[in-house]
């Protein structure tokens, strides 16, 4: 009976040292998955849609040709992914939300010229003050306007805020209400838009398609933010566009 020692086999991978060696690691895969995790922040407004455009771009640096195996590649294609879903996902609901907002603008700015047709200029002054300072609830607004005893001389007023006779003096105004024919609104536009924290700022344009306001005009709202999610428009302005 032979007996002897029990041979070690080691196998061709075992014993190729390339095969041991590991590929180099780029860390712009690394980063790229870091920045796609985070990108969700994106959909917190526009200021923050830097983050999946720095993850996309760290993706494709990542993921250049090279004559050198590198690893990381699985990485980057995740983080290039994410950047590219919620890059996309905050552009497009950014985009719905302004054009709902926009809607809205317009459709409280159609409405308030439309009140010049049947010359309710009270309820268009009031439309000026802000929604605690508005009185067409609680009384009749034409009686309390003409009442000489109403604070529409500002004197009472505070500092900054419109007043009833003023108001009715300006010219656009006055030809609004003063129009022999009704004229027919067209919205024309958004001039202007302006946004902050809790305020929301919209300058439109309007055309009279019945041509008897032959200028198109302007007319500039803004809304704050409430925990309702209601917007609460102020006509801040209208003028004759430019």
């Amino acid at each position: 009976m032979e007996s002897g020692s029990p041979k070690v086999i080691f196998s061709s991978v075992e014993m190729d040292p390339e095969q041991l060696e590991s590929h180099p690691l780029r860390v712009s895969g690394i980063i790229s998955l870091l920045l796609g995790l985070i990108s969700v922040v994106a959909l917190a407004g526009p200021y923050m849609w830097i983050v999946p455009i720095l993850a996309i771009a760290a993706a494709l640096i990542a993921l250049r040709p090279s004559r050198i195996p590198y690893a990381g590649k699985t990485f980057a294609c995740v983080g290039l992914g994410l950047g590219l879903f919620f890059g996309s996902w905050a552009v497009a609901s950014h985009g719905a939300a302004e054009q709902v907002h926009l809607n809205s603008a317009k459709r409280f700015a159609t409405d308030w010229l439309n009140c010049f047709k049947s010359g309710e200029a009270e309820f268009c002054f009031e439309m000026t003050l802000p929604e605690k300072q508005r009185r067409y609830k609680a009384v009749n607004l034409e009686s309390f306007y003409a009442n000489p005893a109403a604070p529409d001389d500002g004197q009472d007023a505070p500092p900054g805020e419109p007043v009833f006779s003023d108001f009715i003096e300006q010219p656009l105004v006055k030809s609004l209400l003063n129009a022999d024919k009704k004229p027919e609104w067209e919205f024309d536009g958004a001039i202007n838009t302006f946004k902050t924290v809790g305020l929301r700022r919209w300058t439109l344009r309007f055309r009279d398609t019945s041509g008897t306001i032959t200028d198109p005009i302007s007319v500039t709202l803004e809304a704050r933010e409430t925990h309702d999610a209601k917007n609460k428009w102020v006509i801040k302005d209208v003028v004759t566009a430019e």
